[in-house]
């Protein structure tokens, strides 16, 4: 199926909503497309999310390993039960904000550095 992304800028972070399978074969696309949108802080839109595997969770955790510690860190919205169960299982699912909610996760990033996920 492959992945899709879109990005746009929200008071200085960058939503990058993803929409098909973040494996092994469409992790140099999140890559490329999350480091085009040059941001200290990134929204990442899963609603869409069909497959994540080892690989699409290595590269956030990678992400979140190359942003700046001063930034926003990465939060993750609209995860589905199938990929929260991968952030469970490997026990990552508590080194990221997750929220159902992007206008709710958006203003608790930009006010609250807690929230951040770093």
């Amino acid at each position: 199926m492959g992945l899709e992304l879109a990005t746009h800028r929200r008071g200085g972070l960058a939503v990058v909503m993803l929409s098909g399978e973040l494996d092994i074969y469409t992790v140099p696309v999140f890559r490329r497309g999350v480091d085009e949108a040059g941001c200290t802080g990134v929204v990442l839109d899963m609603h869409e999310v069909t497959v994540l595997d080892s690989s699409g969770l290595g590269a956030i955790i990678s992400l979140k390993g190359r942003l700046p510690t001063e930034g926003r860190g990465v939060a993750i919205v609209g995860a589905t039960p199938q990929v929260l169960r991968v952030f469970d299982i490997t026990g990552t699912r508590d080194s990221f904000a997750f929220a159902d909610d992007l206008e709710s996760l958006v203003d608790g990033m930009k006010a609250d550095p807690d929230a951040r996920g770093n």
